[in-house]
């Protein structure tokens, strides 16, 4: 249920102890975004992170024209139901929600506009545990199988699979430029939560990516078109955007067609989930590395991995104990 309007506040002057025509102020809603705006600057955020904010805030304030400094606790968790129940979203969608709201206050005590935090003792929405949706190594095998089989270009194909096997997101791979890739490790300069950095590639990986280098110099030779080191690595190859930087959606269509022809369940982020299993289930790798290779900044989205890694321990621990190891 939506809160309730509060009626907009009156001022009305008194001149020579006579009343005078009563003037309406501005209402609270074109009040309250002036916080807000303050707030996004506070926090120096990147253009897409702005806008998450901006729109999860923007619930609230639609929601209830309430002044910041007047919402109560009961109001908050009234919000929460509202959400839940009357806009129908996810148990995710809410909890994000809730957390910008929870940082918002958080900053508007610390800047001493309000006394009380309203957003405290209010409990996100329990989730299901994030399970990680890594490829068998079978299934990597049948994929690449796939790639040489009905790949329009399979050379650029197979750099791509390879590339999004080191837990690069699609965006990312399709974001490096020639100069992003140095013979040994792809640099990422534009990623989500700013989760730059540099990433190592296998030897199998940089196989694939040179052939896919070599391809496209000898393509620009033929063409007697120039590549420079801002140009984009992956590139389209189809009728309409030859040659251009290939899009997310381009990703998807390459993904698309081999989970139709293998009959996995494929998508490009599958990629970075088995990337983050190899090194915390078969490497054995220290969490704190893990994390700096794949660029997670957020412990609670890599506990899918480690949990994936305590099972596999226990399950070893188990086998050791009643000596079948091995077996």
């Amino acid at each position: 249920m939506k809160c309730p309007a509060i009626p907009e506040p009156v001022i009305v002057p008194l001149v020579g102890g006579q009343e005078t025509p009563a003037v309406r102020v501005a209402s609270l809603t074109d009040l309250r975004q002036p916080k807000v705006d303050e707030f996004i600057a506070a926090r120096s955020l990147k253009p897409k992170s702005e806008q998450a904010y901006r729109r999860d805030l923007q619930y609230f304030m639609d929601w209830t024209q309430q002044a910041w400094a007047n919402v109560t606790r009961r109001q908050v968790a009234q919000f929460k139901q509202y959400l839940l129940q009357d806009r129908g979203l996810a148990a995710n969608s809410v909890n994000r929600i809730l957390r910008t709201l929870k940082t918002f206050y958080k900053w508007m005590l610390e800047s001493e506009y309000i006394t009380s935090d309203p957003t405290t003792g209010v409990k996100q929405e329990k989730v299901p545990e994030a399970q990680s949706q890594e490829l068998e190594d079978e299934e990597v095998e049948r994929i690449y199988a796939a790639i040489a089989q009905v790949s329009r270009d399979p050379v650029r194909d197979r750099a791509l699979f390879s590339v999004l096997l080191h837990g690069l997101r699609a965006e990312e791979a399709i974001n490096l430029n020639f100069e992003d890739y140095d013979g040994q490790q792809v640099v990422i300069r534009e990623a989500k939560h700013d989760s730059v950095g540099e990433v190592p590639l296998t030897r199998q990986a940089r196989v694939d990516l040179d052939a896919y280098v070599q391809q496209r110099q000898t393509q620009a030779e033929s063409t007697k078109q120039e590549i420079t080191p801002h140009s984009p690595l992956f590139v389209s190859n189809s009728n309409r955007s030859r040659g251009q930087r290939l899009t997310y959606w381009g990703v998807q269509e390459v993904m698309n067609q081999l989970a139709e022809y293998t009959g996995i369940n494929l998508h490009a982020h599958r990629g970075r989930h088995t990337f983050c299993t190899h090194l915390i289930v078969k490497l054995e790798m220290d969490t704190a590395l893990a994390m700096e290779l794949s660029r997670h900044r957020d412990i609670r989205s890599f506990k899918r991995y480690t949990n994936r890694k305590n099972k596999v321990a226990a399950k070893r621990a188990f086998l050791k104990a009643t000596d079948q190891l091995g077996v």
